[in-house]
């Protein structure tokens, strides 16, 4: 498929495939769509691996198997993403 880019754009491609940073125009491109699918998906507010707990979890309160928050609910919640965070950030 033939498609014509503005003279901007070739000058752009040019240049960082001349820099060594893609292989070829082609190779840049193909990661420039890459980058826009990336920015432009919806980010899940629940990764599919945990989907299936949440939902569990939905029908268990539905059935009336669940209680109101205590402070001490809240404060290990709070303490459980303050270790995960801590984690998240020692892997980077």
């Amino acid at each position: 498929m033939a498609n014509e880019l503005s003279s901007q754009s070739e000058q752009y491609l040019a240049q960082v495939v001349a820099s060594g940073m893609f292989p070829s125009k082609e190779a840049a491109l193909d990661a420039a769509v890459v980058a826009l699918r990336e920015k432009n998906e919806p980010i899940p507010l629940v990764p599919a691996e945990h989907m299936a707990l949440v939902e569990e979890a939905l029908e268990s309160s539905a059935a009336g198997h669940s209680r109101p928050m205590t402070d001490e609910d809240w404060s290990k919640l709070h303490d459980l993403v303050d270790q995960v965070a801590r984690e998240k950030k020692g892997d980077h």
